[in-house]
């Protein structure tokens, strides 16, 4: 393995590591605070501070990373051919040339999804049946939009001003 091969794969590793669990765990650390000061506007700035959104860019970076491989000819399949039965070898050749657009497109997917989901999943979840049938639940549901809603218009206006 080539030395940039193993620093784009620790990356890629350290990245899922913050994406799953290490952003929030460091955050209930107070020897952190500095970290997350310098830290933030960055965040903001690459994927407004939502794991999804760098999970997703993430993908879309592999994406284009492989197809510049592939382009430059320094992502190889003669290794694995011979492993391949000679049936499949034309359909292996597409998939090669397919998969890094394929994983561009399901990172796209994932930010587009998570810019139009605002809701949390318990609420998301919730069959029509259920919030038709309890006044309760369609009132919560009712508030949770209100709410959203109304601070998303706050901070539009502090954007503004």
């Amino acid at each position: 393995m080539t030395a940039k091969t193993i620093l784009i794969t620790v990356g890629a590793v350290v990245l899922l590591w913050y994406v799953l669990g290490g952003r929030a765990w460091l955050k209930s650390k107070p020897w952190a605070d500095g970290f997350f000061a310098a830290v933030e506007p960055i965040e903001i700035l690459l994927y407004r501070k939502s794991e999804t959104i760098l999970w997703a860019r993430l993908k879309m970076l592999v994406g284009v990373v492989l197809t510049v491989l592939i382009y430059l000819g320094s992502l190889d399949l003669t290794p694995i051919m011979p492993f391949v039965p000679e049936q499949y070898h034309a359909q292996v050749q597409a998939l090669y040339n397919l998969l890094p657009m394929l994983i561009t497109l399901v990172g796209m997917a994932d930010e587009k999804l998570r810019n139009t989901s605002s809701k949390p999943i318990e609420l998301v979840a919730l069959p029509d049946k259920v919030v038709a049938e309890n006044p309760m639940v369609a009132q919560a549901v009712a508030a949770a939009d209100a709410t959203k809603a109304e601070a998303v218009a706050v901070v539009a206006e502090a954007k503004a001003a």
